[in-house]
């Protein structure tokens, strides 16, 4: 969503621009101290910042380790990840509002951002008129009065993380994951003000709607028997100002509304996609209908609970008070509001119940129609190649009447209360006409505060219909917000690594001592007592049949799986001590499903870097054999390449991904399967590519292919998820001609 959008849906109401206007000469008075001030410091990016205020606490470390796997763009990056970055320092950050006057010395130094963009570092405040901060050009001491007027929203404010676990306190993941629905009712709260505004405006237009009973009962009583026609006018006049504030009360009210749903929303994605992308692979959800169905679901909860705030907090306590009004106008009369609502209250229930019933069914119907959706779209060539597009419109069409029946139940209660409430209100517009007028009979009561009382009691049936529809909604929200707390509370993989190696590079030694792992749901281990060394800059060669566990093995290595028994070690440290992002600027794993991205060549090998080593880039894309084919492209690197590298040929993909992994100069390098595709002339070049490049890095390569084997120097043969040999090369290869002599005769 660009910025104009965002605007467009976030645009100030019609009272908010009339009372804006009151802050308007303010704002200029701000904007020209501002500008006096402008130039006075000379800002530090994002990164930049974040990166001197490890330094300043006691903690440097280097831009490349901070901004690991976080979102860089354009050479910066989103404040928001400024905690992430800075706890992998071991630092624990929190955004704080604290006028400038108000820092402690134990909270300095603190990352303050600017109106202008970039941030400074606030090092001490050595008076009451000035400050000492720490910019692009050095520490230098500025006015107190400018950093006031410079200085834009929250301080970052950290302190030293626990030494005793080097993780840093990410209070808000871990109790998101605990209780994401209390979570997601917090990042409403934080939302105070514009709920506040959006509550005030509710509790406005509530008010003005018992303008017009009142009206009516004053021309009933007093302007028609008298004929008092300036009375009329009057009247009129006042009734149609409070139209217009009712006008513009209500159109606040659904501003607001739609304002916090559209903050939270995106608060609430972010958090999700987040929690998704940084989540621990190996579970059996993730996969992209459950991540399709529960993103889905965010703009409709996001709209619903402002919504529940309003009627709930507001709506309903007026029904109680048009009733107390209606007894004074009309005394018994208010029985009837009374007996309607109960009777609408117990329909919703019964209702909301059977809705919630139909909604989980039609929940986990819309996730599989997803999956089937995604699975059509990315296996339409197979599906052709084998004839099977029956088959898969077959299963469409079972979901598609499954779903039909779900939603149409789904509906029919949805409906229910809408449609009982219509003939309630008219009950009860019925009944207190009839009390009405025995009331009128008996002399207690007037015409005009019977036409009030009528117009009263339907106008208190409004929030009661509508509370029991946002009942049901509610019911309904919950099951759909289900998949969402599952993917809220997935759990990530380590941030922070320990104290002891944050700040050391692996170098390529790797331990395995009784390693086993069996994948989540399944019946059988794929791998079992594993035991291995792997010296730094060894090369090594994985083979077995398929199915023996040499992919499984590649991803424990790389740490994309942690192993059900045994252990992992990494230059003699458990790697559970490492964070995700520091093994990963090391140990580079490339699968047999790598996917390309639908962008250009280029973009596809700097996959997450920013501005590498051009000399590195070249020696990867030799080593890859790359330059082979680019070089007799018109387009060169700038080609696309199609949907999951669609445009390309099997080799040619291959060529891009060992380019990818080899352009991050890793110590240590998984392939897994890097030459299925390729022919041999190209398969060569990249040995002998990988050969040149690769001399001192520790090189594990999954193949069948035997000419792979030339590139190592030992091989461990897998089978049945066990080593079966771990020998140097030319002893499996005799091994290998000796079962095949056996078999031959």
């Amino acid at each position: 969503m660009d910025i104009e959008q965002l605007y467009i849906i976030d645009r100030p109401s019609l009272t908010q621009r009339l009372f804006g206007m009151l802050a308007r000469k303010a704002r200029k008075n701000d904007a020209k101290t501002h500008s006096v001030w402008a130039g006075l410091v000379a800002p530090l990016s994002t990164v930049g910042a974040i990166e001197a205020l490890s330094k300043q606490c006691g903690k440097p470390t280097a831009r490349e380790v901070l901004t690991a796997a976080l979102p860089v763009g354009d050479g910066d990056m989103d404040p928001r990840f400024a905690q992430v970055a800075l706890a992998r320092a071991g630092l624990e950050a929190r955004w704080e509002r604290v006028p400038l006057g108000r820092l402690a010395a134990t909270d300095m130094p603190c990352l303050m951002p600017l109106m202008d963009g970039g941030a400074v570092i606030l090092l001490a405040l050595p008076d009451r008129k000035t400050a000492l901060v720490l910019d692009s050009d050095g520490e230098k001491q500025v006015p107190r009065e400018a950093l006031d007027s410079l200085a834009f929203g929250d301080i970052l404010i950290c302190g030293h993380v626990d030494p005793e676990n080097g993780l840093g306190f990410d209070e808000e993941r871990d109790f998101v994951r605990r209780n994401p629905r209390l979570w997601a009712l917090g990042v409403f709260l934080s939302e105070r003000k514009r709920l506040v505004q959006m509550l005030a405006a509710a509790a406005f237009m509530n008010l003005t709607a018992l303008a017009i009973p009142l009206y009516m009962r004053a021309i009933y009583d007093r302007v028609v028997p008298n004929l008092a026609i300036e009375s009329l006018w009057a009247l009129s006049a006042g009734i149609i100002m409070v139209l217009v504030f009712e006008f513009l009360f209500r159109h606040a009210r659904m501003t607001f509304v739609d304002a916090v749903a559209v903050r939270v929303g995106q608060a609430v994605q972010h958090r999700a996609m987040t929690s998704f992308l940084n989540g621990r692979l190996g579970r059996r959800d993730n996969n992209v209908g459950s991540l399709m169905t529960a993103l889905r679901d965010v703009e409709g909860l996001a709209m619903l609970v402002p919504q529940m705030l309003v009627t709930f907090l507001v709506d309903v306590p007026f029904f109680f008070a048009f009733v107390v009004l209606i007894g004074m106008i009309a005394g018994l009369t208010a029985t009837g509001p009374l007996i309607g609502a109960a009777a609408m209250v117990f329909i919703g229930a019964v209702a909301a119940y059977a809705s919630k019933l139909s909604a989980k069914r039609a929940t986990k119907l819309m996730q599989a129609r997803n999956n089937l959706v995604v699975d059509v779209a990315e296996g339409l060539t197979t599906i052709k190649a084998n004839q099977a597009e029956g088959r898969f419109l077959r299963q469409w069409d079972i979901v598609s009447d499954h779903i039909g029946m779900a939603g149409r139940a789904a509906r029919k209660w949805n409906d229910m209360p809408g449609s009982v409430s219509t003939l309630l209100v008219q009950l009860v517009t019925v009944m207190v006409i009839i009390i009405g007028v025995f009331q009128i009979k008996a002399g207690v009561m007037t015409t005009g505060a019977l036409v009030a009382a009528t117009m009263l009691a339907g106008r208190a049936m409004v929030p009661v219909s509508g509370a029991i529809a946002m009942i049901s909604k509610g019911y309904q929200s919950l099951s759909q917000f289900a998949g969402l707390a599952d993917l809220l509370a997935m759990e990530p993989e380590r941030d922070v690594s320990d104290p002891s190696i944050r700040r050391t590079e692996i170098t390529g030694d790797i331990r395995l001592r009784g390693l086993s792992f069996t994948y989540e749901g399944a019946a059988e281990q794929s791998l079992r007592g594993i035991s291995l060394a792997v010296e730094p800059g060894e090369k090594i060669a994985l083979i077995g049949r398929s199915g023996s566990g040499k992919s499984t093995l590649l991803q424990l290595l790389s740490g994309m799986l942690s192993p059900g028994e045994g252990a992992i070690t990494v230059d003699g440290h458990a790697m559970d001590q490492f964070a995700s992002s520091h093994l990963r600027q090391s140990i580079v794993y490339s699968g047999q499903d790598a996917v390309l991205f639908n962008t250009s060549i280029w973009d596809n090998i700097l996959l997450g870097m920013e501005e590498p080593d051009p000399a590195v880039v070249e020696r990867a894309i030799r080593a890859a054999g790359l330059d082979r084919f680019i070089d007799r492209s018109v387009e060169g690197y700038t080609r696309k390449v199609g949907p999951r590298g669609a445009h390309l040929s099997g080799g040619q993909r291959q060529s891009v991904l060992i380019a990818r992994a080899m352009v991050r100069n890793p110590a240590i390098l998984l392939l897994d399967e890097p030459t299925a595709n390729m022919d041999i002339d190209s398969e060569q070049a990249v040995i002998n590519g990988l050969r040149q490049a690769a001399a001192d890095t520790t090189v594990i390569v999954a193949t069948h292919r035997m000419a792979l084997l030339d590139l190592v120097d030992r091989v461990i043969w897998l089978e049945e998820g066990r080593v079966f040999a771990d020998k140097p090369k030319q002893e499996v290869l005799a091994l290998l001609r000796g079962q095949q002599q056996q078999k031959a005769a």
